[in-house]
């Protein structure tokens, strides 16, 4: 018990110094207070993806070493973020070449941001997956998918129940 505590203790400490570096790298590059808040909405989903991790991680009753392996993989799932967000926004400037459009060139162009970002995230989790065993693996895996299922459940729920609605006033009429 006493280890998990200690475990969940570092991870999380991991959470908060690598938030707090986010907050103040933030807080450099906001020059007014609805672009803070702009960032502070990314820093909460970013900080929601490693939170995640971190619980599903605390389940698979990992030891010390395996613990710090996990700690070093979200710092540099960190640095990869902060490395994208300090490349700045993503201007298709060569898809327009004298008088001529290239689509191929700004599609590229702009989904390169959102490639890169998800890069980061499946380097993250294939780091997880290495450090666990086998046995780890299956309880991570579990417990990482279980907001999925349930904000799939949810969502599907929403969907029932409006179209329920629907069908009843079509009933109705």
């Amino acid at each position: 018990m006493y280890k998990r505590v200690l475990i969940a203790t570092a991870l999380a400490s991991t959470l908060l110094t690598g938030s707090a570096i986010a907050s103040q790298h933030g807080m450099k590059d906001s020059s007014t207070p609805h672009m803070h808040q702009k960032k502070s909405d990314h820093d909460k989903q970013k900080k929601h993806f490693v939170k995640k991790v971190i619980d599903a991680v605390s389940k698979t009753g990992i030891d010390a070493t395996q613990a710090q392996k996990v700690t070093d993989a979200i710092n540099t799932f960190k640095q990869a973020k902060m490395k994208i967000k300090q490349q700045g926004p993503v201007c298709p400037l060569d898809a327009f070449k004298g008088n001529t459009f290239d689509r191929q060139v700004f599609k590229e162009v702009l989904l390169s941001k959102p490639e890169a970002k998800i890069n980061a995230r499946a380097d993250l989790l294939e780091a997880i997956f290495g450090i666990l065993n086998e046995e780890q693996r299956k309880i991570f895996t579990r417990e990482f998918k279980a907001h999925m299922i349930e904000k799939t459940i949810k969502k599907n729920m929403i969907k029932g129940h409006m179209m329920s609605k629907g069908a009843m006033k079509g009933k109705q009429q």
